[in-house]
């Protein structure tokens, strides 16, 4: 015979969710998609300005990154 108690515990555990973790995830991805949306802006105003320079946005992002490295 199951005892119902032993079986609803070990439900219950599984199920846990560590909040920290689960908050971290959400914010990286959330941060990922924030950026993304921020880089396919930028390309489209480089495109429009600069459509023969081949990669624009690489360029004025290790520009940037640069410059604050000085």
């Amino acid at each position: 015979m199951i005892d119902i108690g032993s079986v609803e515990a070990r439900l219950a555990d599984s199920k846990v969710v560590d909040f920290a973790k689960a908050g971290e995830k959400h914010r990286a991805e959330r941060s990922h998609k924030d950026k993304e949306e921020k880089v396919e802006e930028m390309r489209k105003r480089f495109e429009g300005a600069l459509p023969t320079k081949k990669t624009p946005v690489k360029d004025f992002l290790r520009k940037k990154k640069a410059k604050k490295k000085r």
